[in-house]
């Protein structure tokens, strides 16, 4: 039994030796991997300032944007409106030559594309016009 005793005794020599070598891995390991996880921990707070640095850049760029896209509509809106008068001006001056011409209020209407109140006003407008002329 004494051997036996011995023999135990070499035995947990062994598996003590084992276990303190474990431990020291364990803790090498884990020493390892604290130090990568501060790391990567590093890395999300600077991905995500950069994050939050890319989102502000792109709303000032989306407020730029909508300010121009503001400008080019109000652009568009004053270039039409200011060809608008022309347009219509050219109209009522055709039609005006075209009952001056003689033609009658159906003809001006279908030529010019007015209203026919319109061309109505044009023919009460140019026969007091020719009025005046003659009396004067």
């Amino acid at each position: 039994m004494a051997q036996w005793f011995s023999d135990l005794s070499v035995y947990a020599g062994y598996i003590y030796s084992l276990l303190l070598i474990s431990i020291i891995m364990l803790l090498f390991f884990y020493h390892r991997l604290s130090t990568k996880y501060s790391l990567l921990q590093n890395q999300i707070a600077q991905l995500q300032n950069e994050i939050r640095a890319i989102n502000s850049g792109n709303l000032g760029m989306g407020r730029k944007l909508n300010q121009c896209a503001e400008e080019i509509a109000k652009t568009e809106v004053s270039h039409i409106a200011s060809d608008i008068p022309q347009t219509s001006e050219k109209v009522f001056q055709q039609a005006s030559l075209l009952l001056s011409r003689g033609a009658t209020i159906e003809e001006v209407v279908e030529a010019c594309d007015i209203a026919p109140a319109e061309a109505e006003l044009l023919a009460i407008m140019k026969h007091s016009g020719t009025r005046r002329s003659a009396v004067a």
